[in-house]
């Protein structure tokens, strides 16, 4: 049985529905079982739907898991299972993707063991490696049809209605925002299910640059088109009671980037510079947007002093520039510096640079980089003749995925973990 790990509010109501829950979860399992077998598209979806359900914790003996770990090794299991039965031993995969992919396990295994809390980091190596990188897996294999795209895509949008609507809802009423600072009405910050406000534009920031890639290029189907400008409404609506800067900054890069590729190079290069001219001009905009951009503001300060702490520690020996310092292993080091009535206690860097570095070492940066360099040929060669809007919003979603994670941490949770390696699956 699961338990929930919600803010209290929301803990209390899903508390009511303790058993009925549990049993929905037992259905979702066995027809993600039966699903893995006979309609394979269709289980990858359902598991993307239940992203969020890593907040659904259980325990066997010691060992920890969430019910989102269950429909991975579920889908898994049934994929490799399916294989065997069907004697079918083909891999779909782009061949590319494979020396990153290990790379990433190798740098993800040594921060492993040289963690300073092996036990809790075995838990993170499992849930943000191990685990996306088999949904991966079972993903591109899947992905055979352009009816199995669209299964993919629909499920993101699915996934972001309930994070969106909590979000609205909270809005206008405070109910369960995590922390009380952000209830007041003259400065409320929405968090949906999370913990912070950032996390929803972490979630909901790609999908929205994909639906609007997919909205483009499917303008005129009008059923569908409606359905993608409501989960593209209510999404950017979340994002903007978040109040999270990081998020829209991200979204104004991978916008930039769809229209300079997508539409015009020339027209989106002028007016980015007279938006930019406009900002600097207009004392309104100057005062709020520069010190965000510069960083001058409370929140750009303490990113600064998060990535000097990291940067300091990297460059203090050969074998911290190297290796970084394990899974789990910032914490450690930011208590030693951190002023606590200035700086939150915070698990990475704020710096997607620094959080790979730190954590996976340098060989893990590396490897980071690589993948994401191989995207964007992939990327390359899809629009090579002719321009495709779809692509185009995919690889928009991992800039904008790349710029807020400038100020903030992309990857290293479990529903980001796999979000990411869909976005590159989906290429």
């Amino acid at each position: 049985m699961f338990w929930f790990d919600f803010h209290w509010q929301i803990q209390h109501v899903l508390n009511q529905l303790w058993w009925p829950i549990n049993l929905l979860l037992l259905v979702v399992v066995v027809s993600l079982g039966y699903l893995s077998y006979k309609k394979p598209a269709y289980a990858v979806g359902l598991t993307i739907i239940m992203l969020p359900t890593y907040l659904f914790r259980s325990k066997v003996w010691f060992l920890p898991f969430t019910f989102l770990e269950i429909c991975i090794w579920v889908i898994f299991l049934g994929w490799i299972i399916t294989k065997f039965v069907k004697k079918d031993f083909s891999f779909n995969y782009p061949k590319k993707y494979r020396y990153p992919i290990l790379l990433v396990l190798l740098a993800a295994t040594i921060s492993l063991v040289i963690s300073p809390d092996l036990k809790s980091a075995a838990g993170l190596w499992k849930a943000y490696f191990i685990e996306p990188i088999l949904f991966f897996l079972v993903l591109i294999d899947t992905l055979k049809t352009k009816k199995d795209k669209k299964i993919i895509l629909w499920s993101l949008g699915i996934l972001s209605l309930p994070i969106a609507l909590l979000a609205i809802y909270q809005k206008f009423t405070g109910f369960a925002i995590f922390e009380p600072g952000w209830t007041s009405p003259d400065h409320r910050r929405v968090t949906s299910i999370f913990s912070s406000p950032n996390a929803i534009g972490l979630c909901l920031g790609p999908i929205i640059m994909i639906y609007l890639g997919w909205l483009i290029q499917e303008i005129k189907k009008l059923g569908p088109t409606i359905l993608k400008i409501f989960i593209l409404i209510l999404a950017l609506l979340a994002i903007i009671f978040s109040s999270s800067q990081g998020t829209i900054l991200g979204l104004m890069a991978g916008t930039i980037f769809l229209m300079f590729f997508g539409w015009n190079k020339k027209y989106t290069s002028l007016l980015v510079i007279i938006c930019l001219i406009l900002i600097m001009l207009v004392p309104i905009t100057r005062q709020k947007i520069w010190p965000v951009i510069t960083l001058q503001d409370a929140s750009g300060q303490n990113r600064i002093q998060l990535a000097q702490t990291a940067g300091n520690y990297l460059t203090q020996n050969s074998k911290n520039f190297v290796l970084g310092l394990g899974l789990l292993g910032f914490d450690k080091i930011q208590d030693q510096t951190r002023d606590p009535l200035k700086i939150e206690d915070l698990l990475y860097p704020h710096n997607i640079v620094l959080n790979f570095w730190v954590e996976l070492g340098l060989l893990g940066l590396l490897a980071f980089t690589w993948l994401i360099v191989i995207f964007f040929k992939q990327v390359k060669n899809k629009i090579k003749n002719s321009p495709d809007w779809l692509t185009l919003g995919i690889a928009a979603c991992i800039i904008a995925l790349l710029v807020h994670g400038l100020v903030d941490v992309p990857y290293f949770k479990n529903d980001l973990a796999v979000l990411f390696w869909i976005i590159i699956g989906l290429i």
